[in-house]
């Protein structure tokens, strides 16, 4: 057990010391002005913890989102059952790359999700949306 907490503190002094230097070099080139339309508040940390943390708890949102793809690639009754298959893989996939992303927070870059689309919710309601409009009949 010793032993183990031996090596995440080693790992932390690691990370902790090369963001010091990064600190360093930054500091002694900085300009102090503050411009606001430079502020780009989605592109911190907090923004890659939260996207982590979302696409985690809603993995499972690819499932439908598949079901709905592959229907109206090829038909409903291949949808359910490749679609669930396929949704079931790229949900494990987003939710793993939503684990590394909330437990890798605190490492740059912020701004580039891991998955395209960047959230399992606004994927699987694009392609939900993408099957009604070709398949309405209003």
């Amino acid at each position: 057990m010793k032993s183990i907490l031996l090596i995440c503190l080693m790992v932390v002094l690691m990370f902790s010391a090369s963001y010091a230097q990064n600190y360093e070099a930054i500091i002694d080139n900085a300009d102090f002005t503050v411009n606001n339309k430079d502020v780009y508040y989605n592109q911190t940390p907090v923004d890659k913890l939260g996207r982590g943390a979302l696409n985690t708890i809603t993995c499972w949102a690819e499932i439908p989102g598949q079901i709905f793809k592959v229907s109206e690639d090829k038909d409903p009754v291949t949808g359910v059952f490749l679609g669930t298959a396929e949704g079931t893989v790229t949900g494990i996939v987003r939710g793993a790359t939503g684990l590394f992303e909330t437990l890798t927070f605190f490492m740059s870059p912020y701004d580039k999700p891991v998955m395209k689309s960047e959230y399992a919710l606004k994927s699987a309601d694009d392609k939900i949306n993408s099957y009604f409009s070709a398949n309405s009949t209003f």
